[in-house]
């Protein structure tokens, strides 16, 4: 196959076409890049694809395929035994759910995809899942949780600022207070 048509080739046209604003035709292009994965049997590929097409329904407002396209995704992640993209995908699906207001499914998401990169040691990626998973708290008005969620972020992260750190003490003391820790 030539570069021109490659399924790299593809994707990165996809991505330039999502950063214009034009989804319509970075789906087209994603779509064929799954054919073009498949044909080759990398389902690596074609998962990150689905997942890419997931996060460009998302954003257009196409829940139910976002939803499909995230789960097929998922489902290869977790055969291929792809921890890192199988918390990105969850990740995903956490976002989408919030985006829904479907909130138990989206803290469901968030806390698999936390689980998922703390198994991967990718501290950053965990600690951005856990304050994603902390603000859908607090929208809830779980106080106490969205406290526990934010401190163990704060915990995660692979380096504190001087805030940060003093915000975390804040945390932990608050939580100390209320019986939190």
């Amino acid at each position: 196959m030539d570069t021109l048509g490659s399924p790299e080739q593809l994707k990165q046209e996809a991505m330039v076409l999502f950063g214009r604003g034009a989804y319509v035709e970075a789906l087209a292009v994603l779509e064929t890049a799954v054919s073009a994965y498949a044909a080759q049997g990398d389902e690596a590929g074609e998962g990150e694809m689905l997942n890419n097409m997931g996060v460009i329904y998302r954003v257009r407002g196409d829940w139910e395929a976002a939803v499909s396209a995230l789960q097929k995704a998922s489902a290869i992640f977790a055969r291929l035994d792809d921890i890192n993209r199988q918390a990105q995908t969850s990740a995903n699906l956490g976002d989408l759910y919030a985006a829904q207001k479907r909130r138990d499914e989206a803290a469901r998401s968030y806390s698999q995809a936390a689980a998922l990169f703390a198994q991967q040691g990718d501290s950053l990626k965990q600690s951005q899942v856990l304050r994603a998973l902390s603000l859908l708290r607090l929208r809830q008005g779980r106080w106490l949780e969205a406290m526990l969620r934010m401190e163990e972020s704060l915990s995660a992260a692979p380096r504190l600022g001087v805030g940060r750190w003093l915000f975390r003490g804040l945390l932990r003391f608050a939580l100390g207070l209320l019986g939190g820790r």
